[in-house]
């Protein structure tokens, strides 16, 4: 019985050491991808979309703030929105039940409330 023990505790060290060193890896690859900002992935498509959209510059440049909020916090309505339209996508957002309308063409970002 005390064989087993051993064993089991030379697996338990050498399982430990290894799940030591891959969280340390893994914390490393992942500052890296982040630049350091912390962990930011989007793989949902409202998530992905809103962080196109704030990449994008805003032509009417004075409602940043208020934009970035919009852009942060808010819900895209796929159902009513226009990703296909050509020249420029058109997306629906509500944010604090206040429906905003968001035009990307290739360079800019123009934004309407409805």
């Amino acid at each position: 019985m005390n064989i087993f023990n051993a064993q089991f505790f030379k697996r338990l060290g050498f399982y430990s050491i290894g799940l030591v060193l891959g969280l340390f890896f893994l914390n490393f690859v992942i500052d890296k991808k982040t630049d350091g900002k912390g962990i930011e992935f989007c793989y949902l498509p409202s998530c992905r979309v809103l962080k196109e959209l704030r990449n994008t510059p805003l032509k009417p440049v004075e409602d940043s703030l208020k934009v970035k909020t919009i852009l942060t916090d808010g819900e895209i309505l796929f159902s009513e929105s226009a990703p296909r339209q050509q020249p420029c996508k058109r997306y629906v957002i509500v944010h604090n039940s206040q429906r905003y309308i968001f035009e990307k063409c290739d360079t800019y970002l123009t934004y309407f409330e409805q």
